[in-house]
């Protein structure tokens, strides 16, 4: 199944907080009202000569309710009208300032070999039709496949969409996007590693192989995912998307 869960940094999310905002100052309002409409009234009259003299202190006592009524709807409407909602990716998990980003893809991660020159010319051709973003390598696995995995990382320094997408979409959205256009199934997050960010692994159609897993990662500077056609379960994957991250990413 697809793991569904509450973004605190989209806009629905915001729009939710102002209106439970709104709700709640209007809730406040009522109580107010009928919880001083005793005594905003006063004492009945007892003489003919009462009611000229407690016209004016009941009409003090009204706007003195007013007032406060008027204070409590301003609060609520500055609170409901200001909430914008966490911050989006790029200003939430993001690497240090003072660290410098070097992503290059690593000769060997684990069971699988980087392919380069003639091995990987076949596929390479293949992936020229088709729209990858960023750099992408090829591995051969530890399967009996030609190729056990495909890795795409793109960068915010490469990539001027990718800076602007990530200046308005969350991680959440990133992912959910991304999974959402390679049709998986049984997408579950999983633990990111040092770089921090969010870390998710799915089921794609299967092929004449099996059925491969597609991994994907983001943060604030960084979208990368790793297709995978030799592991069968997603915590397996998990952790193999996991050292391709780490071992093709490097942060001084």
């Amino acid at each position: 199944m697809i793991t569904l869960s509450v973004d605190p940094t989209s806009q629905s999310f915001a729009a939710g907080q102002a209106l439970g905002t709104l709700l709640i100052t209007a809730a406040v309002m009522t109580v107010i009202w009928f919880a001083t409409r005793t005594w905003r009234r006063g004492p009945v009259p007892a003489g003919a000569a009462e009611p000229a003299q407690a016209f004016p202190a009941a009409q003090r006592r009204y706007n003195v309710v007013a007032s406060v009524l008027l204070v409590v709807a301003t609060a609520g409407l500055i609170r409901a009208c200001s909430y914008e909602g966490k911050p989006p990716s790029a200003s939430v998990e993001a690497a240090p300032v003072a660290q410098e980003r070097v992503i290059d893809a690593a000769p060997r991660v684990g069971a699988y070999r980087l392919l380069t020159d003639e091995e990987a010319a076949p596929y390479e051709q293949q992936a020229s039709g088709k729209t990858l973003q960023g750099q992408y390598w090829f591995y051969d696995g530890p399967g009996r496949g030609p190729m056990g995995a495909i890795l795409q990382i793109n960068a915010v320094e490469w990539d001027a969409g990718l800076a602007e997408e990530k200046r308005s979409d969350t991680m959440t959205q990133e992912l959910r996007n991304f999974f959402a256009g390679a049709k998986a199934s049984e997408v579950t997050a999983f633990e990111a590693g040092p770089w921090g960010g969010r870390l998710s692994c799915g089921f794609i159609a299967p092929n004449a192989g099996g059925r491969p897993i597609v991994c994907a990662w983001t943060d604030g500077g960084t979208s990368g995912s790793v297709v995978l056609g030799d592991e069968t379960s997603l915590p397996g994957a998990a952790e193999v998307a996991l050292r391709f991250r780490t071992a093709s990413e490097k942060r001084t």
